[in-house]
């Protein structure tokens, strides 16, 4: 009988929560989607509050602890859901530290519910242990590491990186040639149907296939100069677009 009168005043709560729920915020139930994740949180906790009612009959202090554990365990979940775009954007600047080409790009969490932001998209790299700017950029689907080259013309791609990114030798004409600091080179015209770094897009992009091995991709002012904005500040290279 006892248990019988715990289970009804469990239930008349949460529906009475349920009731204070709706009128505080009228719009969350309205909601199909939210009405679901509601009723299946409020389900979740019918069961572990019944749980709980049936064992203390026999055991309440192991009851009431494993009682507390959940409840500390489901406000540590509602926590970092919370706080999840804070603790995305801590991640990734540790991550950017750690591995300075893959950048750190601006937070997301002021974004509306469209996903497009009125501002500018940007993304941040730290110079890497040789005094350079390297960037990870994801090119027709295929990661490439880039060398940032304010000296360079042209987004260069080296022969391997090339072949990375689908651009078999017998595709590539050697037809124009370039000036670099190591002399007169031959380097072959393509077009990047997609180059991807972080949140900045750019479609179409032309570029060139270095005949002569290279150490590593180039990033020149074709790139840069089509951005919104880029600056060198506090030894961190931040692009915008």
């Amino acid at each position: 009988m006892r248990v019988t009168v715990i289970a009804v005043a469990i239930v008349a709560a949460i529906v009475a929560l349920l009731l204070l729920l709706n009128n505080a915020f009228p719009n969350v139930l309205a909601d199909p989607d939210n009405r679901i994740r509601v009723f299946a949180s409020f389900g979740w906790l019918l069961l572990l509050v019944g749980s709980v009612a049936l064992r203390f009959r026999s055991q309440p202090g192991t009851a009431l602890r494993s009682l507390a554990a959940w409840l500390l365990i489901g406000l540590a979940l509602v926590w970092v859901y919370a706080y999840r775009f804070e603790a995305q954007e801590i991640g990734n600047r540790i991550f950017g530290e750690l591995v300075p080409a893959h950048g750190i790009s601006a937070s997301t969490a002021a974004l509306p519910a469209g996903g497009s932001s009125a501002g500018p998209r940007e993304v941040r790299f730290a110079l890497n242990e040789n005094g350079h700017y390297q960037v990870q950029a994801r090119v027709n689907g295929t990661y490439i590491t880039f060398l940032v080259d304010t000296g360079a013309s042209d987004v260069v791609l080296s022969p391997d990186d090339a072949r990375r990114v689908g651009f078999a030798d017998n595709q590539l004409n050697f037809i124009e040639r370039a000036e670099t600091a190591n002399g007169i080179a031959h380097v072959a015209p393509v077009t990047l149907n997609n180059l991807t770094i972080g949140p900045i897009v750019m479609a179409r992009l032309p570029a060139k296939v270095n005949q002569a091995p290279m150490p590593y991709s180039l990033l020149g002012m074709r790139f840069l100069n089509q951005l919104r904005g880029w600056r060198v500040q506090q030894q961190t290279l931040i692009l915008q677009q």
